[in-house]
């Protein structure tokens, strides 16, 4: 009986100290941290982005006798926006580049088909914005601002430069400019 008296002290001494090993083996060893690199030159200034601030418009044709096609010019800007749409999702730049061309093409044959398309106007600004000619954004945001002095488009103008307020993204490096030459 002592023998196991023995063993039965023994058992738990024994437990007691494999469990306090530890569980994966010893100390981990230590990892080294890795060294610093430094950066490429020029890499810690800010990339400029270049517009292009030349623009000649040409609004002067007399609006007697204009004529109004407003049912192409709004197939037109249909297209346009299909256009716009299609080069925002485009990762091919030479594909974007043309596809901006197209919806700059489009917006601006529905401007010759109906000058006081509002539509025409605000997204051919937003597609100048986009290829980087601020200077013929500003003066299609210019139009848009003259379009409103006619009382007969001026509620759609408004709620066109409301837009152009609510959507921070556009004309983004220069917004308070393009809200100035829209009047506001």
């Amino acid at each position: 009986m002592a023998p196991r008296l023995g063993l039965c002290l023994m058992l738990p001494l024994s437990l007691g100290l494999v469990a306090c090993q530890p569980l994966y083996g010893g100390k981990p060893e230590h990892l080294a941290n890795p060294q610093k690199k430094k950066k490429p030159e020029g890499m810690d200034q800010p990339v400029a982005v270049k517009y292009i601030d030349d623009c000649n418009p040409d609004f002067r044709d007399d609006p007697k006798k204009v004529h109004p096609q407003v049912s192409i010019a709004v197939q037109l800007v249909a297209t346009g926006d299909t256009d716009l749409s299609t080069a925002e999702r485009e990762k091919d730049d030479q594909k974007r580049v043309g596809l901006l061309k197209e919806a700059i093409d489009k917006y601006r044959n529905a401007l010759v088909k109906d000058p006081w398309n509002i539509d025409a106007t605000l997204k051919l600004a937003v597609t100048y914005d986009k290829t980087r000619r601020k200077g013929c954004a500003l003066a299609m945001l210019k139009r848009l601002a003259s379009l409103s002095a006619n009382t007969k488009y001026a509620a759609e103008v408004n709620r066109s430069i409301d837009t152009i307020d609510a959507n921070g993204q556009w004309f983004k490096d220069y917004h308070k400019e393009a809200m100035t030459a829209v009047g506001r």
